[in-house]
């Protein structure tokens, strides 16, 4: 029996086997046997390796191989386990083991395995596989059997470094993309395909996709590229475009493989496929806040969890924004819990989308009416926003706000609702004026409106209109400015381009006008520069973080502690005829005003809004006319009311407004709650029908009430009533009661139209509404008046002539030619309003008729027709003959050329208007502009002191009048038709008194034109040219002897005296001319036509002649009378002299 359970060496161990007892046999030698079991061999201690080749990768660092220790074990044995170098090299790949004592595994009693240990070196440069060998020798045992090795005394080990191969693979096995949005959006995917191990050589593997449910060239697109990792290079982005699909419906996923082609110098790794899945926007999860939002007042919005415990009894005002928190916002009363779930849920508090829900107030029976969703934009707030403003809600609303996180994609997240806030009644920041009854009423006070003209030397606005406007203010309202009538509020508000052509409004922003015009109503502000003063300091009223700065932009006019909104604007008198809807209409002036007025009348509407349950809006309108006069002027405005009842129907203000007689009309809608119609009487209810009672303290003023409309059925129909009252009233306020006859139908009876025959029902006693109304009458302002002034300038070249004064470098006072004319040269006048007055090419001046005259005796003709300035009676200047003038002419007359004076003394004046010369029509492109030329030879025909004069009449008129030379008279009145003979010619009757209309004197009623004069004087040189010398006469010589200063005082008296019996003849040459030079001070009777007090007014003129045979030359001094008159106080209507 072996001992193979537990082998121990016993030496040889014997017995004997006999035969004995033979039968049928004998017994013959050798009958035993002697056995020797012996176990010195088989049991003696041996030890060997498990197996004969062992494999170890390098990143390992250390081998252990197994040596099996068999045979005896009860006593301690040892064997020597060292190494040999085969293609592995010690110290580079592996540490030696020795061959001596100190590589020797020792096996104590019982110990059957051993390890031994090597260890393996580690580098990152890939090579191919490497041994060395393990080898077992010297064994030992206590034992006197002593030890012996085994037959596996040898193992090879092989070095393997797979992991320094360069391994190719994706970093990751799935990848998520989102659909892009939009029809032609296009996402760019990139996948990082990684490279691990020796990175010192240069790889290459391709890239490419494959179908799968996502669908190449419609989902995404295809791509095959080749990989190039350079050395050093530890990954490439493989970049895929997802395509916006719209038919997609769910999830799709698409693969990237590596290969199939084998890598160069490089090994595939464990990923060599990703797939790819794109998400559907509609299968995409959502996400949702982690708590409900809240909503308070904007008042509260820094004590939010004050408010919105239990058991507080503060409700959010009604005048004032509510705000929407939400547990995302730092204002949110446990936001140190939420702050961190919206961060990790990865929710933006800026990116959070609001929307509002209202109901009206709660009904008698306790009902509520369903909450619906805020839809009504307008130009200032919006409703998908944090905060909802006041125009949105009244006392007694509920409101709620619903709010949903948005992803980064933009997609919306689960809506999540906030606690109902219902508006207090009491609190209110600008109460209603109405306190009657428990209705919310609709107020109409009249505002204020006040021009005022800025002159050229204002510092921001010169030469502007300034319109201003007070509105006072109630809670929940609106108010809307414009020139232009105000129709279909809800398109007005919501949609911009119904706003566009309110050009002049606080619809439109000076951006949105887009240069169509310089001024708004609503300013372009800055939060900086808003004054946060009394009514300017409530919590967040201007923050630009929390509400919306167009929001901001409104309600800078308003101030919260006076309730007024105050609008200005500042306009030119272009903008309000090209722009803002202007008309030119006749004066309104007083007749004894030496001025003439052109009036552009611009209409003004101005609308209250509020707000009616739970969406729409309800208007109070005025209208009114602003007056602009040249000399500028004015403004005014509408308004409207409200109500709700909680009866067995419900009664809503559609609209109230004053009717052009001045009549209150009121548009009103029922909502029946019963089975049937309101009707305005019915012959089952004899002595009733409905009516709209006015209060009693307006003296009995009756309503006409008229149903307009009725829903075509029995089911709570909508009806629309009109009243109108029977007189007019300044105010109309107090508290209507609107009396409403119901007549109600079986529960089964169907809607049948009755045609021309009462309706088929029951009529039941009148339900009562009461309707509080605060309205009345607007006033018309001040009419604000200012002066159009006008310059007469002379030029003395034709090229100074034409130079437009709107774009020239050069003022106009150096473009008027304060020198003489000399003989042989062409004077050119012309008339022009100041550029700065930007009247542009709105209006047109034009030129109807040129004077020449001048006066007897140094008398100065000036324009005063009322004869109120200097007390001496009508003067008209060159206009009238006056036996004060000595010659007077009527150079241009645009309407009867033909009675024009062409000569003086055979010499022609050649006077024409600037728009019959060809060379001159580049003036006409002159917005207000118009000119003449004329000849000045025939003025030396006069004998000097002589001062001339030229006096122009012009006319104002819209641009849109092309025809206005054919339309009327310059001077108002149709003139008759006068014959072209001389006594007759211009404007003097056959007694040679003026036959002027009033017209040029006043103002031209019912007349679009207004006209307007203009008086110059005129400098001659002091010496004719020598080429004029033979109309005159001979010439005289050079310088005389002195003459003593008494013969010249003879000399000048006897000739005064000759002339004062001569100047009876008409027509007759003065036979000695007067050549003096007289040096003269202005008496007061003259000063009192100037304002100027320096009067430098030359007047040149030599004249020549013969007296008998005297050949003594003598030199005939000039005398020079300097009366340079500037008129500088405005004699009205643009007369300038």
């Amino acid at each position: 029996m072996d001992d193979l359970q537990s082998p121990t060496i016993e030496g040889p161990e014997s017995f004997v086997v006999f035969l004995s007892s033979p039968q049928g046999a004998v017994l013959l030698e050798p009958y035993e046997a002697d056995v020797v079991i012996t176990d010195t061999f088989q049991d003696i201690p041996s030890m060997q390796f498990e197996k004969s080749a062992y494999k170890v990768k390098e990143k390992e660092g250390v081998l252990h191989v197994p040596v099996l220790r068999t045979g005896d074990l009860s006593s301690v044995s040892s064997v020597r386990c060292f190494t040999r170098m085969l293609s592995a090299l010690v110290m580079d790949d592996f540490t030696e083991r020795r061959n001596a004592d100190e590589s020797r595994i020792t096996f104590l009693k019982g110990e059957k395995v051993k390890n031994c240990t090597v260890r393996v070196s580690d580098d990152s440069v890939f090579e191919p596989e490497e041994d060395f060998q393990l080898h077992l020798g010297s064994p030992l045992s206590e034992h006197w059997s002593t030890a012996m090795v085994g037959a596996r005394d040898l193992a090879t080990v092989t070095i393997t470094n797979e992991e320094d191969a360069p391994t190719i693979e994706f970093q990751q096995v799935s990848y998520q993309v989102r659909e892009p949005p939009g029809p032609d959006g296009v996402e760019v995917l990139s996948v990082k395909v990684h490279r691990h191990g020796d990175l010192d050589r240069t790889s290459k593997i391709r890239c490419s996709t494959r179908d799968g449910s996502a669908q190449s060239g419609l989902d995404y697109n295809p791509k095959s590229r080749v990989l190039k990792f350079t050395p050093g290079m530890d990954h490439i982005l493989f970049k895929v475009e997802i395509l916006s699909n719209e038919d997609r419906e769910w999830h799709e996923s698409f693969s990237l493989v590596l290969g199939p082609d084998d890598p160069v110098e490089a090994v595939l790794g464990e990923i060599t496929t990703a797939t790819v899945t794109i998400l559907d926007q509609e299968a995409a999860g959502s996400l949702i806040l982690p708590a409900p939002p809240l909503v308070v007042s904007l008042l509260d919005y820094n004590q939010v969890e004050e408010v919105t415990v239990e058991g507080s009894k503060k409700a959010p005002s009604a005048g004032y924004p509510l705000v929407c928190v939400t547990p995302c916002d730092p204002h949110y009363p446990k936001y140190s819990v939420t702050r961190g779930r919206c961060e990790e849920a990865g929710i933006n508090q800026t990116q959070v989308h609001f929307s509002w829900e209202v109901a009206t107030s709660t009904h008698s029976s306790g009902a509520r009416s369903p909450f619906e969703t805020v839809t009504d934009s307008t130009p200032y707030t919006g409703v998908n926003h944090k905060v909802l403003d006041s125009i949105y809600f009244s006392r007694r609303f509920h409101v709620r706000c619903v709010a949903q996180a948005r992803d980064k994609a933009g997609h919306l997240g689960t809506p999540l609702r906030s606690n109902i806030a219902t508006i207090g009644t009491e609190g209110a920041i600008c109460h209603t004026p109405v306190t009657t009854g428990t209705a919310r009423g609709f107020q109409a006070q009249s505002f204020i409106a006040s021009l005022k003209y800025l002159d050229v030397k204002h510092k921001e606005h010169p030469n502007r209109i300034h319109i201003s406007v007070q509105i006072p203010h109630q809670d929940g309202m609106l108010p809307l400015i414009s020139t232009l009538p105000l129709h279909n509020l809800h398109l007005l508000l919501s949609e911009s381009i119904y706003r566009q052509q309110h050009v002049c409004s606080n619809l439109l922003t000076l951006t949105e006008l887009q240069g169509l015009s310089e001024a708004s109503f609503l300013e372009e502000v800055s939060y900086d520069s808003i004054s946060l003063g009394p009514g300017y300091d409530r919590p967040y009223q201007f923050n630009p973080q929390v509400r919306e700065p167009r929001t901001i932009q409104l309600y800078r006019h308003l101030n919260l502690k006076s309730c007024i909104w105050n609008f200005d604007a500042f306009y030119d008198m272009t903008a309000l005829i090209d722009v803002c809807g202007g008309s030119v209409t006749a004066d309104f002036q007083v007749r004894d005003s030496a001025q003439s007025f052109l009036t552009v009348q611009v209409p003004l509407y101005v609308s209250y809004i509020y707000v009616t349950a739970p969406r729409g809006w309800a208007s109070l309108e005025h209208h009114t006319e602003m007056e602009f006069s040249f000399f500028y002027d004015t403004i005014l405005w509408r308004t409207g009311i409200q109500t709700d009842s909680v009866l067995s129907a419900r009664l809503q203000i559609i609209r109230i407004f004053i009717r052009e007689d001045g009549r209150l009309v009121i548009e009103f809608k029922t909502h029946a709650k019963f089975r049937g119609q309101f009707v305005p009487d019915h012959h089952t209810l004899p002595g009733h029908k409905s009516q709209l009672v006015a209060p009693d303290h307006l003296g009995g003023i009756k309503f006409d009430l008229q149903l307009v409309w009725s829903g075509q059925t029995f089911d709570s129909p909508y009806q629309l009533w009109r009243a109108t009252s029977s007189y007019s009233r300044k105010d109309y306020s107090g508290e209507y009661t609107v009396l409403l006859v119901p007549c109600t139908v079986q529960p089964t009876q169907p809607w049948i139209d009755p045609a021309d025959k009462p309706l088929s029902c029951t009529a039941h006693a009148p339900e009562k509404f009461l309707v509080p109304i605060s309205f009345q009458q607007t006033n018309r302002p001040v009419p604000l008046v200012y002066s159009l002034n006008t310059e007469f300038q002379l030029c003395n070249n034709d090229k100074l002539f034409l130079l437009d004064p709107a774009a020239a470098d050069i003022s106009l006072a150096e473009m008027d030619y304060k020198g003489a004319f000399s003989m042989g040269q062409t004077l050119y006048g012309r008339v022009l309003w100041n550029p700065e007055q930007s009247l542009n090419a709105a209006y047109r001046l034009q030129l109807e008729k040129v004077y020449l005259c001048t006066g007897r005796d140094g008398y100065v003709p000036f324009f005063d027709p009322t004869g109120t300035l200097y007390n001496e009676g009508p003067q008209y200047g060159c206009l009238q003959p006056s036996k004060s003038l000595k010659h007077r002419f009527l150079l241009l007359d645009r309407k009867q050329p033909d009675v024009c004076d062409s000569y003086f003394h055979d010499v022609p004046f050649e006077a024409n208007f600037a728009s019959d010369l060809p060379e001159l029509h580049p003036m006409a492109a002159m917005p207000g502009v118009d000119g003449f030329t004329m000849k000045v030879d025939a003025l030396y025909k006069v004998e000097a002191g002589h001062q001339w004069y030229l006096q122009v009449i012009y006319v104002i008129s819209p641009e849109s009048r092309s025809g206005v030379r054919l339309q009327r008279s310059l001077l108002g009145v149709a003139l008759p038709a006068l014959p072209a003979a001389r006594h007759r010619r211009d404007l003097v009757d056959s007694s040679g008194r003026l036959t002027l209309d009033e017209s040029l004197i006043y103002d031209n009623e019912g007349d679009q034109v207004k006209n307007g004069t203009n008086m110059k004087s005129l400098r001659l040189q002091a010496t004719p040219a020598p080429a004029y010398n033979a109309h005159l006469g001979s010439s005289v010589g050079g310088g005389v002897a002195a003459v003593s200063l008494l013969v010249l005082i003879l000399l000048a008296s006897c000739l005064l005296v000759q002339r004062c019996r001569a100047g009876g003849g008409k027509g007759s040459r003065e036979e000695y001319p007067l050549n003096t030079k007289v040096e003269v001070c202005l008496d007061k009777r003259l000063e009192k036509n100037f304002s100027s007090r320096h009067c430098t007014v030359r007047n040149f003129n030599d004249l020549h002649g013969n007296h008998d045979t005297r050949t003594a030359k003598v030199n005939n001094k000039t005398k020079q009378v300097n009366l340079g008159v500037k008129l500088h106080n405005n004699l009205g209507d643009g007369t300038e002299v």
